[in-house]
């Protein structure tokens, strides 16, 4: 028989190592997420960019991935993979479909959570993405070829409606921002363009610089080189105020047009992607955004720097992702 004392010390012993052993199991996932922190990443990231090289998702994707490289663990390789075919749609099913363990992650607007309700045989929609962090929040231009013969939006606008239908406006993407801002100046104006898609702004722009095509909405940072060589003109920018690296272009409701259309960029990951990944890219990125190089690159390329972290961007993106379904029903749109 073992003597009381004895019970006593071997109850506690036993005591003890059954909750070292909880601790272990309540701790395990807790440490198996500090193991899978610190070991993410371990090689390249890849970032799927829905559009042509040269557009505004890929100038801002191209000056951010190099920054990350330089604030993301293990010397992490950051490279860029350009998906324009679809008009952003196979892009965007690519990022949905990647493996969620954050070694394929997408460059991100709001119009990959809208394509749902305006085109037909989508097969990703606002739940398919997770958020990770929103780092700018872009105006757009209105540019016309330069022997159109207008000079202003009151000149363009008169155009238009003397030919309804016939100017042509090409848009950078299917149904992303460049229709939201021509559904908004049509529904304002009461001009009816002609639209012409193309797999990007930079397409776009070449089809208004060679004449191909009479106008096209463009996000800031894409024809500034074009503006400065004279192969474009541009008319209006739609954001709040102008924009510092073309001060000279008036807002549209500068010149009496009752439209703003901004649009974020940031970046998503598929979801069922671990939370400590998200976690760990959405702290690289705001030290990329707190970077003085960073934000001297972005505002030279006409994007304007807003940040929000994984947990303020996906607050934002659920109401977002509401304002814009609200929208889309308010216009009309209807799945083509």
């Amino acid at each position: 028989m073992l003597s009381k004392c004895f019970q006593v010390l071997l109850c506690g012993l036993l005591a003890g190592a059954m909750l070292f052993a909880l601790a272990g199991c309540g701790g395990g996932k807790s440490a198996d997420t500090a193991k899978k922190a610190g070991d993410y990443p371990k090689k390249p990231i890849e970032i799927i960019v829905p559009y042509s090289a040269g557009g505004g998702q890929d100038i801002f994707s191209r000056i951010t991935a190099k920054y990350l490289e330089k604030y993301l663990p293990n010397n992490t390789k950051v490279v860029i993979t350009n998906v324009p075919a679809g008009g952003g749609v196979q892009g965007a099913t690519q990022i949905a479909n990647a493996k969620p363990d954050g070694y394929q992650i997408g460059a991100f607007l709001p119009f990959q959570f809208t394509d749902q309700f305006v085109m037909k045989g989508i097969t990703y929609n606002e739940k398919s993405f997770v958020p990770v962090a929103m780092l700018t929040d872009d105006a757009c231009f209105i540019v016309v070829r330069k022997d159109l013969g207008v000079k202003n939006m009151k000149e363009f606008i008169e155009l238009a409606k003397s030919k309804p239908e016939q100017i042509t406006m090409g848009m950078g993407g299917n149904w992303n921002f460049h229709d939201f801002l021509r559904l908004k100046v049509e529904k304002a104006t009461g001009a009816k363009f002609k639209r012409m898609p193309f797999n990007g702004g930079a397409p776009a722009l070449t089809a208004v610089s060679g004449g191909n095509c009479d106008s096209a909405t463009q996000a800031v940072s894409e024809p500034l080189a074009a503006l400065e060589a004279g192969h474009v003109i541009a008319i209006t920018v739609s954001g709040t105020e102008r924009t510092a690296v073309a001060s000279n272009i008036p807002t549209l409701k500068e010149q009496g047009i009752d439209v703003v259309q901004t649009t974020w960029r940031g970046f998503a990951a598929p979801v069922g992607t671990p939370a400590e990944v998200i976690k760990i890219l959405s702290d690289a990125l705001k030290k990329v955004y707190d970077d003085k190089g960073w934000q001297e690159e972005a505002k030279k390329a006409g994007l304007e720097p807003k940040f929000m972290d994984y947990k303020q961007f996906g607050e934002f993106y659920k109401k977002d992702f509401e304002v814009y379904k609200n929208l889309i029903n308010d216009l009309g749109i209807k799945p083509q």
